[in-house]
């Protein structure tokens, strides 16, 4: 009798077969450890990301081989709003109803309102009264501001939201608009920190506001931007819930659009509004409906040929992009040069938005602070006017898509010649975590560094950040050199709690940066519309492009250039160009400010 052999047992492989078995299953755990190695060595080598840990969102501290080669961030921040006089809470205005404007919060402008030289702060108030501080900043520079609000003119204006600065009078002092969800009230700055106000001008939900010279004739006009068609009555209808019991705050793809209002200043200190035939109505082919959900604007020279275009960020709508043909009449362009959606092509919940160029090659890169589950987005120009998104591969990308972003601010906090990029984060949702479980409605800002080049990034541990780094409900972000140190100071606002007002502890020597600031009058009263560009004793280019107020998100920023000096070959040339073409031009060795003053006459074209 012949016994089987192993191959020929029924239910068996053959030998052959056991073979290939084994060498498919030998390959199978070699390759499993090639990707484990891979994923170990690539852990040591990338940037890091975002976690979730206990109350909020945390960026991982910097604990990389090339974080390790880079000095420690050498910015951090201290909240002074308590001990310098900011005490008031900015109010939700929330009731129990969950109406969507108390989800939006409410900004901040940064100017000097009484014209003695320091930042004055002005913060809208959705739920209650706008609030007013002097800055009474000692010699020393121990940070004060005064509450001046009583008095003020300002203190009987309810719903404000945003707020925008500019002299439309010409007579040398900032005038400013209140952004309202109803009408918005311009006020005439009388002087010694009192308004009156002079007209009401439209009506809508304002979110974003800006003075710029639209239409070349050195005036400044005035560009006003909304977020949705709103009523209580409609968003009760739309009965937004979260998981089906209970009312929530909604998405604002249940209410229609708005369009711009451009309002000309006709010279007299009357506006008209001619948004319509300046280029600037947007519609929906297919029904004629408006199509812009508007939270953030920058007002910005894209295509460098020296008049003034304009950003919108939309919130679930495509951005626009309007380029200026230097008359003021606007052709929207954003889909075609690359800034209307994101990477997949679709449109984002985007908020805050602010821009910088890179002095090697003036290229302009955009930030645009997204929702939460999207990455924020960092359009930049290659060779062109033409933007690509660049947001994968800057070292923003996954960090960013967790939290939802609100302020967006690109500045040299650390002042080593490279922009960071700092976010402020908060959830619209205090209920959030019952649906998401990777979500909080308390999140820490973001900041980060920039590394190598202009558009790189990473991560800065919150253990570097200070006060920073509290988990909030984080809404505007603005800058300014409160102090007068010569570094960049910032002020955030949180849903229904106390601003910070963080003070930057790096504290440069005054001859380690160039302070640099444009004055004049009308459309250039902070140095709007105009081109600087600094350069070194051998003619390289340390930075270029334009002081602007509105950036971020609700809010206005000091127009004041800091500039980090370490190692630059003196002196240094200023050179301010006007809309006009007049030129004018400092050298320094950077040991004081630089004040360039206006020509007469400088901003027409």
């Amino acid at each position: 009798m012949t016994v089987p052999r192993d191959d020929d047992r029924p239910g068996r492989s053959s030998r052959g077969e056991r073979r290939v078995l084994g060498v498919i299953l030998a390959g199978g755990i070699g390759g499993i450890i090639v990707v484990l190695l891979v994923i170990l060595l690539r852990s040591e080598e990338t940037e890091p990301s975002s976690e979730i840990t206990g109350k909020a969102l945390v960026p991982v501290p910097e604990t990389t081989s090339e974080s390790r080669r880079l000095p420690p961030f050498a910015a951090s921040f201290t909240d002074v709003a308590q001990d310098s006089g900011v005490r008031h809470a900015q109010s939700s205005g929330a009731t129990g109803e969950r109406l969507l404007p108390e989800t939006m919060g409410s900004g901040v402008a940064i100017g000097d309102l009484d014209d003695d030289g320091d930042p004055d702060l002005l913060f809208s108030n959705y739920g209650g009264t706008p609030r007013l501080y002097r800055n009474d900043t000692s010699p020393e520079g121990v940070l004060r501001f005064t509450d001046v609000t009583e008095g003020s003119g300002l203190e009987a204006v309810t719903a404000t939201t945003t707020a925008a600065l500019g002299d439309i009078d010409g007579d040398g002092r900032l005038d400013l608009l209140l952004g309202r969800v109803g009408t918005d009230p311009l006020f005439r700055n009388t002087g010694e920190m009192t308004f009156v106000r002079s007209e009401e001008l439209g009506e809508g939900w304002t979110t974003a506001a800006g003075f710029f010279d639209a239409d070349g004739d050195r005036d400044a006009d005035l560009l006003v931007a909304s977020y949705v068609e709103w009523t209580p009555e409609l968003d009760r209808e739309v009965d937004f819930t979260l998981d089906g019991i209970g009312r929530a705050y909604g998405p604002p793809t249940g209410f229609s659009g708005t369009d711009l209002r451009l309002l000309i200043n006709d010279g007299n200190g009357l506006f008209v509004d001619e948004a319509e035939s300046r280029g600037l109505m947007i519609r929906r082919a297919d029904r004629g409906v408006s199509v812009m959900k508007a939270l953030g604007l920058l007002l910005v020279d894209v295509d460098r040929d020296g008049d003034t275009d304009i950003l919108i960020a939309n919130d679930t709508t495509a951005n626009r992009l309007f380029l200026n043909d230097g008359n003021g009449t606007f052709s929207e362009d954003a889909a075609r040069l690359g800034v209307a959606f994101d990477l997949d092509g679709n449109a984002t919940g985007a908020m805050g938005v602010d821009a910088v160029r890179d002095p090697s090659t003036a290229e302009l890169l955009f930030a645009v602070g997204n929702f939460a589950n999207e990455s924020s987005s960092l359009y930049r120009q290659r060779g062109g006017v033409a933007f690509r998104d660049e947001s994968a591969v800057s070292g923003i990308g996954f960090a960013t898509r967790n939290p939802l972003t609100f302020g967006t601010l690109l500045l040299d906090l650390d002042l080593d010649g490279l922009p960071d990029l700092i976010q402020i984060n908060g959830h619209i949702e205090p209920e959030i975590l019952r649906v998401q479980k990777g979500q909080q409605y308390r999140q820490r800002a973001q900041v980060f560094r920039g590394v190598g080049e202009v558009g790189r990034f990473r991560t800065v541990g919150s253990d570097r950040l200070g006060d920073l780094a509290l988990p909030m409900v984080g809404r505007a972000a603005a800058s300014g050199d409160l102090d007068g140190d010569g570094d960049y100071d910032l002020v955030v606002t949180r849903l229904d709690d106390v601003p910070l007002v963080l003070r930057n502890d790096l504290d440069p020597e005054q001859d380690d940066v160039l302070i640099v600031e444009v004055r004049g009058r009308m459309a250039n009263a902070g140095g709007e519309g105009v081109r600087l560009d600094v350069r070194d004793a051998d003619g390289k280019i340390l930075w270029t492009g334009e002081l602007t107020r509105t950036r971020s998100y609700l809010s206005q920023s000091q127009p004041r250039l800091l500039l980090g000096l370490e190692a630059c070959r003196r002196p240094l040339t200023v050179q301010a160009t006007f809309p006009s073409g007049s030129v004018v031009t400092r050298t320094t060795d950077g040991s004081e400010p630089v004040v360039i003053d206006a020509p007469r006459g400088a901003s027409a074209r």
